[in-house]
């Protein structure tokens, strides 16, 4: 019983002893995390750094310095001081990467606002307790006085709700609440210029997508090419199509925003690897006095989707996201016009039919409708205004055909109904072409080579209101 009674003595008296070794390699915090003991990290502002170092344990260290900017342009009315212009960054190491000057000066304006509680005790005998003899992030400033700062984060707290660290000035030790080291937690690829294609799209002229995917059908168009207007619309060139001003600007608008998902291969020695020797998707921007490629690989492998790509302005090859592939990748029929008509049912001056009840013209007369002849006849505005409505709102469902010379093979040579309209201010002219062939409806725009199906049941819907017309 005594040797029994001995063990359990030693044994709590080893574990009283753990604890206090615990809680004396742990510094005692000041009145604790209260808000009053809080103070600054750092006494600079963001326009005192001249040069900063990011240095994370398995990657290179990163250097960023200030650009000088160059001098801005005086402002016509003398009586107004100059704008300053945005900060200016680039990276100087490692080499052949382009700095994000937004991103930079944003990471270092909250600076300033950091703070850190102090803790209590002297200088700690060994800062491996803290995490801080490998600390997980280095940060060193250069000032423009020429003063150096640097900052060591280390470890977690016991909590958790902190993490250790200590500045070179001082030993003395800190905690950052993790909420707040999160403005610190940046890396080389958050500094980094991630645009998949760096070039100012506002100055293109000519966008030109050429496409060589495996699974390729042999009706999709191997090339796709757009033009710029000078109302600043994207216009399809080749193939020339009546195009969807939307839906072309809208592309420029993805391909401005595309950014890099995540940077694979700094400098690669070879294409290959990455699909990029023969791209899937190769895009090509003609600038005034240059122009600019962004090729598209294969897709990289694992859970997360993400498509190979490099541009031809830097060495790096690198990812692009799902949303950002399926936007380059989409096919001709995506950019193309689905309204068959162009005119405002509104600005409508003239409307001249001809179909299974003869022909018939209708005139715009002040604010009414007249029907053509001798004597001229009012006509329901009402009627007009339905019939107009009908076909205004007519949307072609497949692209039959884009070859001139098809007409009748669809039975547009012809057709069941031919519909004109004059419009506008300038009397601007449109005419139809409908024909109905093996239980399919088919419209062509007159003096254009495409072919359009259109729903099978239109017909059902405009034949009552041009018998309304008629009658």
């Amino acid at each position: 019983m005594k040797v029994t009674h001995t063990i359990i003595a030693l044994v709590i008296l080893l574990g009283l002893g753990g604890v206090f070794y615990y809680l004396n390699k742990q510094p005692v915090q000041t009145s604790s995390s209260s808000e009053t003991s809080k103070k600054k990290v750092f006494s600079f502002q963001a326009d005192q750094v001249e040069e900063f170092t990011l240095e994370t344990p398995n990657q290179p260290a990163a250097t960023l310095r200030r650009v000088t900017p160059a001098a801005a342009p005086k402002p016509a009315d003398s009586t107004k001081p100059a704008e300053p212009s945005q900060a200016q960054w680039e990276i100087v190491s490692p080499a052949g990467v382009v700095a994000d000057s937004a991103q930079v000066q944003s990471f270092l304006e909250e600076l300033p606002k950091l703070e850190d509680t102090p803790l209590d005790g002297a200088a700690p005998a060994s800062l491996a307790d803290f995490g801080l003899d490998q600390p997980k992030n280095v940060f060193r400033f250069k000032l423009k006085q020429g003063q150096t700062v640097a900052l060591s984060i280390g470890g977690e707290n016991p909590s958790g709700s902190a993490k250790y660290g200590k500045l070179d000035s001082s030993p003395a030790l800190f905690l950052l609440d993790s909420v707040d080291t999160k403005a610190l937690e940046k890396t080389l690829f958050d500094l980094r210029d991630k645009r998949a294609l760096p070039v100012v799209l506002d100055k293109a002229q000519r966008i030109e997508l050429a496409f060589n995917f495996q699974d390729q059908k042999a009706d999709q168009a191997g090339k796709i090419v757009m033009t710029k207007l000078s109302n600043n619309n994207w216009e399809l060139a080749e193939p020339s199509l009546r195009t969807d001003n939307g839906n072309t600007n809208y592309f420029v608008t993805v391909l401005t925003g595309a950014l890099m998902k995540s940077v694979e291969e700094e400098s690669p020695k070879s294409l290959s690897s990455y699909g990029l020797d023969r791209p899937a998707i190769r895009l090509t921007v003609k600038l005034p006095d240059s122009s600019a490629s962004l090729l598209v690989g294969s897709k990289k492998s694992g859970d997360d989707v993400a498509y190979y790509a490099k541009n031809s302005v830097w060495p790096q090859v690198f990812t692009i996201n799902q949303s950002t592939y399926d936007q380059l990748k989409q096919d001709l029929d995506n950019y193309r016009n689905r309204y068959l008509f162009d005119f405002q049912t509104s600005g409508t001056r003239r409307v001249e039919i001809l179909g299974p009840a003869g022909e018939l013209r209708l005139d715009k007369k002040g604010e009414g409708w007249v029907k053509a002849g001798a004597p001229e006849k009012k006509v329901d505005g009402a009627k007009v205004d339905a019939f107009l409505d009908s076909i205004h709102n007519l949307r072609i469902q497949q692209y039959a055909a884009d070859k001139p010379g098809q007409l009748a093979q669809y039975g547009l040579d012809k057709p069941w109904l031919r519909v004109k309209i004059t419009f506008g201010e300038k009397n601007q002219e449109e005419t139809i072409l409908f024909a109905r062939k093996d239980k399919r409806f088919y419209a062509a725009r007159q003096g254009e080579p495409s072919v359009y199906e259109m729903a099978p049941g239109e017909p059902d819907n405009i034949e009552p209101k041009l018998k309304e017309l008629s009658s």
